[in-house]
């Protein structure tokens, strides 16, 4: 992987020094040079730099100053840094190391040991580098899994198990702040018609598609999931009654008026029948999500054996 440097020093000599030392190693492909901290900050705006040597006593920036500087910017914040001091105070070391220097290297310097300090700090950086790509991927897959463990696989919605969880939280906020709480049950008619005249595979395409618009007709804080087969349940905050009926008549028509076979030239019909419950309910006590589920689902029943296409209100 190539690397650049950038060699801070108001001494040329030292400069060439530094260069001599670790051209012959093939640690890095660019060379940068400044003579002072200033020079040097204005590399690094202009220039992609992974490693820095740097003097420590210079005029206009010293090395303190220029340590200070980038480690307080977050695209420098990893870079190693070697401060050269002809200095052997513990005082100005530790000094430097606070800043956020890497090591120290004291001059005049043995070339080996330059170089095998800098090997050690790229070798650190690699590893920086393996884990932080490590545990960016180890995230990626982390939610990758946990939207699978929440995600109906044929429709992209939520599942039952992650519905229910929700719904028992949503439920439990409606009834503390005194709001109203829709229950929504969807069945598609005759789907097994559908499976058995055009095959699963079509029937496949009338389940996404009827997903895709349940979940384009809800609000962003309604929650929608495929509880298995035909079946789709939801839930509708702060919406009374009547609300809940518009939003049903809405979607109902929708999928009413839907050609599900357009895309192949072809035409397919489907429609849906819908039982709601609504919390509180003006005659029935609702304890929990179990009791207006029952209610929600006794009213798709009565829809699916009334004629069907419709919405029928627990």
């Amino acid at each position: 992987m190539p690397r650049s440097l950038l060699i801070v020093d108001d001494s040329k000599s030292v400069r060439d020094a530094v260069q001599k030392a670790l051209i012959d190693t093939n640690l890095f492909s660019d060379l940068f040079y400044a003579e002072n901290g200033i020079k040097a900050l204005d590399i690094l705006l202009k220039n992609q730099v992974d490693f820095i040597i740097t003097d420590v006593i210079m005029p206009v920036v010293d090395g303190f100053k220029l340590v200070s500087t980038i480690k307080n910017q977050e695209k420098y914040r990893n870079v190693p840094v070697i401060m050269l001091t002809g200095q052997k105070d513990s005082i100005d070391k530790i000094k430097g190391l606070e800043l956020g220097a890497s090591d120290y290297v004291t001059k005049p310097f043995d070339p080996g040991e330059l170089i095998a300090r800098v090997k050690v700090l790229i070798r650190m950086q690699e590893l920086q580098e393996e884990l932080t790509q490590k545990n960016l991927f180890l995230k990626s897959l982390n939610q990758k899994l946990e939207k699978i463990a929440i995600t109906d696989e044929l429709t992209g919605m939520f599942n039952r198990r992650y519905f229910f969880s929700r719904f028992v939280a949503e439920f439990e906020r409606c009834k503390r702040f005194s709001q109203s709480l829709a229950c929504v049950m969807i069945d598609i008619d005759h789907f097994k018609k559908i499976n058995d005249t055009y095959g699963h595979q079509v029937g496949d395409i009338v389940l996404k598609k009827v997903g895709q618009i349940v979940s384009e007709s809800q609000r962003v804080y309604d929650i929608f999931a495929r509880i298995g087969g035909e079946e789709f349940v939801g839930s509708l905050s702060n919406v009374e009654q009547k609300g809940a009926v518009e939003f049903a008549e809405r979607l109902r028509k929708k999928i009413e008026s839907y050609n599900f076979l357009e895309e192949v030239g072809e035409t397919l019909k489907a429609t849906i029948s819908i039982g709601i419950g609504i919390y509180p309910h003006k005659d029935k006590a609702i304890e929990n999500i179990d009791d207006i589920i029952k209610i929600a689902d006794d009213a798709l029943y009565k829809a699916k054996n009334t004629g069907r296409n419709m919405t029928v209100i627990g």
